[in-house]
């Protein structure tokens, strides 16, 4: 502490503030869906938007090589917002609702579900009566395609050092849904947290234009 520090008294250290990503998202602050192309949807989807003003309680950030990555932040009600970007340059924005979890109790029932012709990586997914095509995998012969790894840090507290990391093991799956000429997605992830804490979600979501989120 230099000599003025010690007869003032050292200036407060100002508290950090939450960088700025993609479309303004940020840490702590909030976004809203425009919920009417959803209700125009009704029970056509599978999920119901979040709604109202919702938290962004976590941030996470996916480095996938090549100058892309992929920044998700988790709302309030159960949902996440994730932004596919490359070089800067937005490439997919995603809403996405958590539709159903499963808690493997042990290592061995967690690789049951990512070995080779395990539920994710199949050509096909039925969930609720609906039926999904596999969108990862291209160029992959046969009924089964490896799930896509990658690690992510998840910022909760702070967004200078990770609240805790976890490895995914994922495949995305899509369907057209009638009458509205539109895809709805089924993201299933078997998520590696560290020893002995595994789940495997599924989370449904659409494609969203910044035209839909009013981000505050």
């Amino acid at each position: 502490m230099s000599w003025l520090g010690k007869m003032f008294g050292s200036k407060p250290e100002e508290p950090a503030i939450a960088p700025v990503g993609p479309l303004g998202l940020r840490l702590k602050g909030a976004v809203a869906v425009d919920s009417l192309p959803f209700r125009v949807a009704g029970d056509r989807l599978l999920f119901e938007a979040p709604e109202g003003n919702q938290l962004i309680e976590a941030w996470g950030e996916v480095e996938l090589g090549g100058g892309s990555r992929l920044h998700r932040y988790y709302l309030t009600d159960d949902a996440f917002v994730q932004v596919s970007a490359t070089a800067g340059q937005i490439d997919d924005v995603k809403l996405f609702v958590f539709h159903e979890t499963v808690n493997p109790p042990n290592q061995t029932a967690f690789n049951d579900w990512v070995k080779r012709g395990s539920q994710i990586g199949a050509a096909q997914l039925d969930v609720n009566g609906q039926r999904y095509d596999r969108v990862w995998g291209e160029g992959v012969t046969g009924d089964w395609a490896p799930p896509v790894v990658f690690d992510e840090k998840v910022y909760n507290k702070d967004f200078r050092e990770p609240d805790y990391e976890l490895t995914h093991y994922a495949m995305l799956y899509q369907r057209l849904v009638p009458g509205l000429d539109r895809y709805e997605y089924m993201l299933v992830s078997a998520e590696d947290y560290g020893p002995n804490e595994y789940c495997i979600t599924f989370s449904v979501g659409v494609d969203v234009s910044q035209a839909d989120l009013t981000i505050t």
